[in-house]
């Protein structure tokens, strides 16, 4: 996957920000929230596929499906399930906007997650959490996957547009629910302390009940031009090597996101 293409929300942001429910957006004047994020479509941008959208891979999917209402694999009777088709390294991105606060510092993502018997084809299943300032003109993607291919979580480096492993095994055993929890932050008023871009810190992972400390930090990129503030995270699906096409289907349930 490469995040160089992040979440393509820069044409049409405005639109989708407009439309959020309450649920999503800012309360009690601090901080902006997503809870369930998996009930509904609102909040979700379509879903970021080559060859008009660009996801890393190389691959041509065949299919996708971003569906909710599942009762079946669910952790609260419903699920929302994502699904890609399509050869060797085929990518499909799925990015969920929580609303706007370029003054947020303290980002949180959790949520459940069900791959399905066809999970060890993926090359990676990524989490990721996003701080888009307009203000000062800065991108923060705390990017994270399980590679399946060395089994490690790893982090992005987005200035750089660098995976780096952790010391995080990474084992998400197909047709069980797991859990999985990231905390990150920024520092206020830091604008060049790695590599002369902000510092993206990632704090914690939470997999299954057990809390890693990851303690690292890696540069955030340029916002490009003409892109509009949002906070949220997205998911995505990674195809790795296979002989003919393949589906990977993958269940979210209880989707929490909060930037404070």
């Amino acid at each position: 996957m490469k995040i160089m293409r992040s979440v393509v929300v820069g044409l049409s942001i405005g639109i989708f920000l407009s439309a959020l429910s309450l649920a999503q957006t800012p309360f009690d004047g601090k901080g902006v929230s997503a809870v369930n994020a998996d009930d509904s479509m609102k909040g979700w941008k379509p879903v970021c596929i080559l060859p008009n959208c660009n996801p890393g891979g190389s691959g041509l999917p065949t299919h996708t499906s971003q569906t909710t209402g599942h009762a079946r694999p669910s952790k609260d009777g419903r699920s929302m399930k994502v699904s890609l088709t399509g050869p060797s390294y085929t990518n499909a991105l799925w990015t969920h906007i929580a609303g706007r606060d370029d003054q947020a510092t303290s980002f949180s993502m959790s949520l459940w997650i069900y791959p399905t018997n066809k999970a060890s084809l993926a090359g990676s299943f990524e989490y990721d959490l996003f701080d888009f300032s307009s203000s000062t003109g800065t991108e923060f993607m705390w990017g994270s996957q399980c590679n399946q291919v060395n089994h490690l979580w790893q982090v992005f480096d987005q200035l750089h547009g660098h995976w780096i492993n952790t010391k995080v095994r990474c084992s998400l055993a197909a047709n069980r629910w797991h859990h999985v929890r990231w905390d990150v932050h920024r520092v206020a008023g830091d604008t060049n302390r790695c590599s002369g871009m902000p510092c993206m810190y990632y704090d914690t992972l939470t997999v299954d009940r057990t809390v890693y400390p990851v303690n690292a930090k890696y540069p955030a990129g340029h916002l490009p031009g003409g892109w509009s503030s949002a906070v949220g995270f997205q998911v995505q699906i990674d195809i790795g090597t296979t002989k003919s096409d393949v589906t990977v289907d993958e269940y979210l349930d209880t989707a929490d996101f909060s930037a404070m």
